[in-house]
């Protein structure tokens, strides 16, 4: 069984992130997303480029994106539970996070995210 055609917009924020691409990363979000943290949702993707041009305000402190998908469930909408790693020169991160896509004006958009971590 072939990958998910939604797998590939995880697969380019990724990228994108690991490019240093802060705004090839958001490409990948709907303008509605919903993006949760420990600290609590974040609404909107102007929203989620705020928070996270704070929390990584440079290449350094974006460190390299690692995303292993765990399981997917397709329907209307997919579902990716995934384990994901911050490499750095600093202190590594990682945790666990269930996303979902959606299609949005033909393209697989990132819908929610629910990061753990």
């Amino acid at each position: 069984m072939s990958p998910h055609p939604a797998l590939a917009t995880l697969d380019a924020q990724r990228a994108a992130w690991n490019a240093g691409d802060l705004e090839g990363y958001l490409a990948g979000c709907a303008p509605d997303v919903v993006y949760l943290t420990h600290q609590g949702p974040v609404y909107g993707r102007d929203a989620v480029r705020a928070r996270l041009a704070a929390a990584y305000p440079d290449r350094g402190a974006m460190g390299r994106l690692e995303l292993d998908v765990l399981r997917v469930d397709a329907g209307v909408d997919v579902h990716v539970v995934l384990r994901w790693t911050l490499v750095r020169n600093g202190p590594s991160a990682g945790g666990f996070a269930l996303v979902v896509l959606g299609l949005r004006d033909g393209a697989w958009m990132l819908t929610h995210d629910a990061t753990l971590g």
